[in-house]
């Protein structure tokens, strides 16, 4: 208590002092199960004057499936959010929440009554998961984790695999990779589970039951693939306690303008710049479009940089931006496809670790798009209106771009390089450069 108490008094001075004039507080199964909680929280209200919001467990599961639906811009899959008294599910359906409950199965929780002996943990576990009948229903949809222990179960998995992005949020592995993996985890020795370096010491001995936990709910709901997230029930309540139209349809469409607006020299060009490549990339696929617009959107991050640096700076800022409502492949492709935009190839070292994330079509997309992007911003500098006066289109098999006239064109050789380089790309002949009249 005493731990908890100043924690929570430092940080509400910290939002204080930052100027935060609403500040807002809920607790979960820890304080609402405690005998002593009630304590707790009046401790709290008299040193801070915040009233703590007691989650009940269904509010508690709602909020996560809310949470990772934003997050990681799903509409179908089994959500697990596990903390230390309890284990939340739901089950999310064509976008909406179809199941959920909370169940009293928490790492710390299990941990204590039952001194660790896995036994009697997976004696609770099964007895706790027979009572949910709906699991079954939604087998081969994917399993979300959340929370810090799977958290931590993922950190060992990239790092066992040597996997190219350390980035936990939207990593996805086949089920049967987590389930051996968790299965191996619930045999380590106390000795081994020591030498979990990457792992912070107080998780160490939750790693076994954690896999424990893994393995149940593979066997249990049957997914093909297991995507972790870093958002959860906080992320939840907040989206819960804001007006619904300060709320984006898509995450990733919202921070990409966002940046756009304020990195870029000219403001909404993410449209235009799509619009005027659209001869060359396909609009079929809306899961293809909404990445397109999200680089055409980054396009001109780098612009205010040292040229010789343009290009690995966009790369690290796009591959490192904690941008939600993305998976790592979709990750990838943007930051690969904004590195080709200022001039990178890719072959490149700097860009090489990502490749095993691609299929060689989404890097032949990254090269059309990011090349397209390139040879547009040597013709207008960005600035829509001369964008306009330029086109490309496509006849007799061959790709053909036209130059704003009026002297607003730069010399030919400047861009040719460029254009070749997007019909390479493209698989497209390379037709005639002209100046329109």
């Amino acid at each position: 208590m005493d731990r908890a108490i100043a924690a929570i008094v430092r940080f509400s001075r910290v939002a204080l002092n930052n100027g935060v004039d609403r500040l807002e507080a809920f607790a979960t199964s820890a304080v609402r199960d405690a005998t002593n909680g009630s304590e707790l929280l009046a401790a709290i209200h008299s040193l801070t004057g915040c009233a703590i919001q007691v989650l009940d467990g269904q509010e508690e599961a709602l909020l996560s499936a809310r949470s990772l639906q934003r997050g990681l811009h799903v509409e179908d899959g089994i959500v697990a959010d596990l903390g230390g008294g309890s284990l939340e599910l739901a089950a999310l359906r064509h976008g909406e929440v179809d199941q959920m409950i909370s169940l009293p199965i928490g790492t710390m929780r299990l941990l204590a009554q039952t001194s660790g002996d896995m036994t009697k943990m997976r004696k609770e576990i099964c007895s706790a998961l027979d009572q949910v009948d709906w699991l079954g229903k939604y087998a081969g949809k994917t399993l979300f984790p959340i929370g810090g222990a799977w958290r931590a179960f993922a950190r060992l998995k990239i790092e066992d695999s040597n996997y190219p992005l350390d980035i936990i949020h939207g990593y996805t592995i086949p089920a049967v990779s987590a389930a051996e993996t968790a299965k191996l985890l619930t045999g380590l020795s106390k000795q081994s589970l020591a030498g979990l370096e990457s792992i912070v010491s107080q998780r160490r001995t939750s790693m076994p039951l954690t896999g424990l936990l893994l393995n149940e709910l593979i066997d249990r709901t049957k997914p093909r693939t297991v995507t972790f997230s870093a958002v959860g029930v906080r992320e939840g309540y907040v989206y819960e306690h804001m007006d619904s139209g300060q709320i984006a349809d898509d995450p990733l469409a919202a921070a990409t303008s966002a940046f756009s607006e304020r990195e870029g020299r000219f403001r909404e060009t993410a449209e235009p710049l799509l619009g005027w490549l659209s001869p060359v990339m396909s609009a079929e696929n809306r899961r293809r479009r909404r990445l397109q617009l999200a680089v055409c959107a980054l396009s001109d991050i780098a612009w205010r940089d040292h040229p010789d640096y343009r290009a690995s700076f966009a790369f690290d800022r796009t591959i490192e931006y904690p941008f939600f409502g993305i998976n790592h492949m979709e990750r990838a492709f943007i930051a690969l496809s904004v590195y080709l935009r200022y001039g990178g190839k890719s072959s490149d070292a700097r860009v090489s670790h990502i490749g095993s994330l691609l299929s060689k079509r989404a890097i032949r997309r990254a090269e059309t798009l990011g090349f397209g992007l390139r040879l547009a911003y040597r013709i207008s500098g960005g600035n829509p209106g001369l964008l306009e006066q330029s086109r490309l289109q496509i006849e007799n098999e061959q790709l053909s771009l036209i130059l704003p006239g009026g002297g607003a064109a730069p010399m030919r050789e400047r861009v040719a390089r460029s254009f070749e380089r997007l019909c390479q790309a493209r698989k497209i002949k390379m037709g005639s450069i002209t100046e329109a009249k």
